[in-house]
């Protein structure tokens, strides 16, 4: 097989390519301040400490725990909004019925499903589309 076209570059002892490092070692913030690297751990740790402490924190916390959070202002919302609809509805009286067509074309003017879906207007486009709607 012929490999006159494949280039194998010099590589150093970790099997880094030596060409590219040198061209990228102007690139390295640490090329002029050999502390560079453990200065920015230290200032990302200290930046990160409050968000880790939140998250071992959380890793301590149980699925009882967390519904019991939710428990103090999700069931008094819930009780509340059930008291609001029972006044609500005791106010308006009982509902009447209301039939899937009447709910489907209240707003919309014109003819209503069930003439669009007669067997007289099978053949028309219009029926397919409300049909599909």
């Amino acid at each position: 097989m012929n490999r006159e076209w494949y280039h194998t570059a010099e590589t150093d002892e970790l099997g880094r390519d030596i060409e590219l490092a040198r061209a990228l070692a102007v690139l390295d913030p640490a090329r002029g301040d050999p502390n560079y690297w453990l200065r920015f751990r230290g200032r990302v740790l200290t930046g990160a400490s409050r968000e880790l402490a939140r998250r071992r924190m959380m890793a301590q916390l149980t699925v009882g725990d967390v519904v019991g959070s939710w428990a103090r202002t999700l069931v008094p919302t819930a009780l509340l909004a059930a008291v609001l609809a029972g006044v609500v509805l005791w106010r308006a009286g009982a509902p009447l019925p209301v039939s899937v067509e009447e709910l489907l074309v209240s707003e919309i003017r014109g003819e209503t499903i069930r003439v669009m879906a007669s067997p007289a207007r099978a053949a028309e486009a219009v029926t397919f589309a409300a049909e599909a709607f």
